[in-house]
């Protein structure tokens, strides 16, 4: 059962840039204690840790506005998702009100210089992602798995109003993460897959980028050729449609300036920041078992990064079972502690995924090490060098011969 109490759902303000968690101030203290054969310093184990997962106040959305809230609620099929209907209503009520402030200046002032307009842009861009471009990305990731609404029409208020204002394009997010990297989990036909990568090099992060951010137009509608799932390259394509002819017509005959802050530049960002946020979610990955769902990822607990993010810090969890109630989670990472715990899953504690690829990036491999949590009994637990050793055989490129070898098994 989850212990998700909609009474505790009273947010805390938190600023947090894109799901990334500050490193100086967001990674938690640890208890760190010696080895019990004296050689080197012993992980953590779940077992001595109060995981505030489980108990937390929610912290996805800021206000609540009771009239609206009380008029809308009975439109949710589950009324655990009440944080994603206030958050829904925050969003209306901040930037439906920011971006018509921004196209207003531009019509009502022409004559304003373009620095004024330009630094107006800037302002309003940086006020939407510091305040909801992690936690609107979040709701549209669960959203997308378990509908939200009784009526069709009311989900797909995320992904054909909502998403192009925080740089998604429409009709394109649950093709991309739900039917392409769930199916094909993070393995060949999954475009954005990390296997082939060494995973600690910007160099092929660039790579990743490219394909992630820039050809995906090419190869999303190819994976839906190869797999003939033609049906959803329709929907694919009237997204793109829908969403690029409003954002031509708003530069050309509305506001070039208005409109390039506004939708633009922040579909480059977001793009770039998935393409960082999927990477550092599979960076780890078990070379010699990478088509366990327990070892393509891992899993991000104790993190005030869960309460934004509707626990998104369990990866390992969300792929065993990615219809689970978000609410659900940590619950069930506990239930299933024992499976990873034999699989060999990686858990981490007080870091979330953005700490962790930047941990990566710049070679910190002993820092992250501390943040990671034994599963098993404190006897048993490995030493923060036996850690750190293992993270970097998982950060190598999955053998060819083993993706092959997957490949004829298929």
């Amino acid at each position: 059962s989850s212990r998700f109490d909609s009474s505790q759902s009273r947010p805390r303000p938190l600023l947090r840039v894109a799901g990334s968690c500050c490193l100086s101030g967001c990674i938690w203290p640890l208890g760190m204690s010696p080895a019990p054969n004296g050689g080197g310093t012993r992980v953590q184990v779940l077992s001595e840790i109060d995981n505030a997962d489980l108990k937390a106040a929610r912290n996805e959305y800021y206000f609540r506005t009771p009239f609206l809230v009380t008029a809308l609620s009975p439109l949710l099929k589950d009324q655990r998702d009440l944080p994603m209907l206030c958050l829904m209503l925050n969003i209306v009520q901040v930037v439906g009100t920011g971006v018509s402030l921004l196209y207003a200046i531009s019509l009502a002032l022409p004559t304003l210089p373009s620095v004024v307009r330009n630094l107006a842009g800037l302002a309003y861009m940086l006020t939407v992602v510091l305040l909801f471009q992690e936690r609107f990305t979040l709701m549209l990731h669960f959203a997308s798995h378990r509908a939200v609404f009784h009526n069709e029409l009311l989900n797909g208020m995320l992904v054909w109003v909502f998403a192009p204002f925080f740089g998604v394009p429409c009709g394109v997010y649950k093709l991309h993460h739900v039917v392409m990297h769930h199916i094909e989990n993070n393995h060949e036909l999954d475009t954005s897959s990390t296997e082939r990568f060494q995973r600690d090099s910007v160099l092929n992060f660039l790579r990743y980028w490219l394909h992630f951010a820039v050809l995906i137009w090419v190869e999303l509608p190819y994976y839906c050729f190869k797999t003939k799932r033609f049906e959803w390259m329709g929907k694919l394509l009237l997204g793109l449609v829908v969403w690029l002819v409003p954002v031509v017509l708003l530069a050309r005959f509305v506001s070039f300036t208005a409109t390039l802050w506004a939708f633009i530049i922040p579909h480059i960002f977001a793009m770039s920041v998935m393409a960082f946020g999927n990477w550092s979610q599979h960076i780890f990955v078990n070379p010699q078992n990478h088509q366990s769902n327990f070892g393509l990822t891992y899993n991000c607990m104790d993190t005030p990064g869960n309460q934004t993010t509707f626990n998104d810090g369990y990866h390992v969890v969300h792929h065993l079972n990615a219809r689970l109630h978000w609410s659900e989670v940590p619950d069930y990472f506990y239930q299933t502690k024992d499976k990873h715990l034999e699989s060999g899953a990686l858990t981490f504690r007080g870091v979330h995924f953005f700490d962790v690829g930047i941990l990566v990036f710049t070679k910190r491999l002993r820092k992250l090490a501390e943040h990671y949590v034994h599963l098993g009994d404190a006897k048993d637990a490995p030493t923060v060098e036996a850690v750190e050793e293992k993270l970097r055989e998982w950060l190598k490129p999955v053998p060819a011969e083993v993706l092959q070898q997957a490949k004829k098994a298929q």
